[in-house]
């Protein structure tokens, strides 16, 4: 498993499924890893502070989570299906840097228990076709 570089500024890594908003899940065990896509981190540019849902909040798929707030814009995040916070990542309330900065490692967001189906998620072939569109649109 690798990372496919979308015109030489984003990075997808393999490994992972993505949602339509550009956030990204892994599967350990039968809990999700979540944060946000590189491409998001990078469109969003720096961030100034995160608010994080609740360990126990539930979501249904799509729901908004908590807040990215940018010194470009200021965007909800969004459940990535039906699921249970299980864990958050304090350090990010404190600093929010690590989202941008190392978004797949130390800049994750959430730890989830999925409640519902995934089947939706995207892959990373058709995610990587997804950013593309969005750039080819202008609606990044």
């Amino acid at each position: 498993m690798g990372d496919i570089r979308v015109k030489d500024k984003y990075t997808v890594k393999e490994e992972l499924l993505y949602t339509k908003e550009s956030e990204w899940v892994l599967q350990e065990g039968d809990i999700w890893i979540y944060g946000l896509s590189n491409y998001a981190s990078v469109e969003l540019g720096e961030l100034a502070y995160v608010e994080l849902p609740a360990v126990g909040d539930t979501f249904g798929n799509e729901d908004s989570m908590g807040i990215v707030e940018a010194l470009k814009a200021v965007v909800d995040f969004y459940s990535p299906f039906d699921c249970e916070v299980v864990e958050v990542n304090s350090d990010l309330e404190d600093d929010a840097s690590p989202i941008t900065e190392d978004c797949y490692g130390e800049g994750w967001i959430l730890k989830l228990k999925a409640t519902g189906p995934i089947d939706h998620l995207f892959n990373s072939e058709d995610y990587v076709k997804l950013i593309e569109k969005k750039i080819e649109e202008g609606s990044h």
